[in-house]
């Protein structure tokens, strides 16, 4: 069970000055953003909707607030000024649309739709509603890859040469099974690279721009399931520099992440959420960044779903609300949230088709 709001707590973080939250689904994922809204000064969990009206009390009992079991009587509170979408990924576009529309603040989970013209729809939607609209791609917020980003911005490795991200997890097929949408096209969109290596391909694309074209092949080896469960795709981004993208949810017993950035003047390493190697001609380290010995990194995320941390949300939820005080874009707006997807599409089509298939800004 969560823990409900203090009522002895402040008048600023539980009246006029606070952010009312509402979260759509009760899965794991929605866990994870009401712990981080619980956390977060400024921010209040007031609603959750959940369908199923037999499970209402349950979800009322487990998050320690109301529970509609429709979302248009969710969008319809007045408490209610920002939405976090926790559903499976196929219903992320049609519940964004319909919470902009009514003038509610939306944070989806990844990926934020299953199409680019989905994800079009969402971001003009909330535009032309006048409200934010932010992609839970909380890893940009971890300290290292941000600043790993501020130095790569800065010239720490010249000109950029190579980009890989290695995404070696396990899901068992009870992980699967859990859920009738996982594993499939129709709700889940894709498998280790869509549902899992989504995160990475962000981070990619911060750390060295837009791609121009990607090969990529896919197979499904270790789970009865419709999507991939492993594949492997090089691509060129527009700056010149290649890449490559690994990922698989059949990997045991679940490994940390890489992503490796190199550059004609230094390099960076991540495992995990820890820098494992920098070196750089004009920066040697990274301010305030603790680098770690390579092989010492735990699997986190890579062995489990619940091996995600939880403080990535909670600096994902913090600055919404910093966004929207500020009058200012998220860490990750709805524009960002789509360059990813637009990546995992086209590396799909690329393994499907068996050719090269190229991008547009």
């Amino acid at each position: 069970m969560m823990n409900p709001p203090d009522a002895s707590a402040s008048k600023d973080t539980l009246h006029g000055s606070s952010i009312g939250f509402a979260l759509v689904g009760a899965g794991m994922v929605a866990r994870y953003h009401a712990e981080a809204i619980i956390r977060t000064d400024g921010a209040r969990l007031v609603a959750i909707c959940r369908e199923d009206a037999t499970r209402a009390a349950e979800a009322e009992a487990q998050f320690g607030v109301p529970c509609e079991t429709s979302y248009h009587a969710l969008l319809a509170r007045p408490d209610v000024e920002v939405v976090c979408i926790c559903t499976p990924s196929g219903l992320h576009a049609e519940q964004a649309v319909a919470a902009a529309r009514a003038g509610k603040h939306v944070l989806v989970e990844k990926p934020m739709a299953l199409t680019l013209a989905e994800a079009d729809a969402m971001i003009h939607t909330c535009r032309q509603s006048d409200v934010l609209l932010g992609v839970a791609l909380q890893r940009r917020t971890d300290p290292a890859f941000a600043a790993a980003q501020a130095a790569i911005a800065a010239g720490a490795l010249g000109q950029l040469v190579l980009g890989c991200v290695t995404v070696p997890y396990l899901r068992t097929q009870s992980y699967y099974e859990s859920a009738a949408w996982r594993g499939t096209w129709t709700l889940d969109g894709g498998g280790a690279l869509m549902n899992q290596g989504i995160h990475l391909l962000d981070l990619l694309l911060w750390h060295l721009g837009d791609v121009a074209e990607v090969q990529a092949q896919m197979t499904t080896l270790a789970h009865a399931i419709e999507v991939e469960d492993c594949l492997s795709a090089t691509v060129r981004f527009r700056n010149g520099a290649l890449g490559s993208v690994v990922a698989t949810t059949a990997a045991a017993p679940g490994y940390p992440h890489r992503v490796e950035v190199y550059g004609a003047r230094g390099g960076m390493q991540l495992e995990g959420e820890q820098i494992t190697r920098w070196e750089s001609e004009s920066i040697p380290y990274i301010a305030g960044m603790a680098v770690s010995a390579p092989g010492m990194v735990a699997a986190g995320a890579g062995s489990s779903p619940g091996g995600i941390g939880q403080e990535g949300h909670r600096r994902l939820i913090a600055d919404f609300v910093a966004a929207l005080r500020d009058k200012r874009q998220p860490v990750v707006p709805g524009e960002e949230g789509r360059r990813s997807l637009a990546l995992a599409l086209a590396i799909y089509e690329a393994a499907r088709t068996g050719s090269r298939v190229g991008l547009e800004l």
